[in-house]
């Protein structure tokens, strides 16, 4: 592998997936923050002793069977929510909507609206239909074509699919197609 194709795969990997750098500045200062409060709160505890008693009461009331559990019942789904986020955040793969390919000389980037677009537009030219009459959405490996026909013409639904196809393949992607037709056609 040359230092080109290296690069290329660096740049298109960065450009493909977000970035994590929000998520995790914001838990490291939730922790930092929650840690020097900690700090602060023993340093001041062992230097005037009411602090520590009135902090330990306060524990304790929050704690207590007969306090009400609002709070740590609020407290506590605060926490799984916050939890369940950056637990996701860590496990989902975070991909941008775009599409990335290599040759030997160029790294190709394509976001997926702009190749929604041009199936669109192919479509609606081999169907003979205006263009607002085509919408397209790409997900990963499928593209799905709604189309609705103009009254009284039939569209082929395998002449969609092979167009969408042929678009997409066209930029060295590989989709399945998924085509609706409308049942109901607008007036031209």
């Amino acid at each position: 592998m040359t230092t080109e194709q290296a690069a290329y795969r660096r740049v298109l990997r960065r450009e493909t997936h977000s970035s994590r750098s929000v998520a995790a500045v914001v838990a490291a200062s939730v922790a930092v923050v929650l840690l020097l409060a900690l700090l602060v709160g023993g340093v001041w505890s062992l230097l005037d002793r009411r602090f520590g008693d009135a902090a330990s009461a306060r524990i304790a009331e929050l704690t207590s069977p007969d306090a009400g559990r609002v709070s740590l019942i609020v407290s506590g789904a605060v926490a799984v929510v916050v939890a369940l986020i950056l637990l996701l955040l860590a496990v989902l793969p975070g991909r941008r909507a775009r599409r990335a390919r290599t040759t030997e000389r160029v790294a190709l980037l394509v976001d997926d609206g702009v190749l929604a677009d041009a199936v669109a537009d192919a479509v609606a030219a081999r169907c003979g239909i205006d263009r607002r009459q085509v919408s397209v959405t790409l997900a990963r490996r499928r593209v799905t074509v709604r189309v609705t026909p103009t009254s009284g013409i039939r569209i082929d639904e395998s002449a969609v699919a092979e167009t969408a196809v042929d678009t997409v393949s066209d930029l060295g992607f590989v989709v399945t197609p998924k085509v609706y037709i409308s049942e109901r056609g607008v007036v031209a």
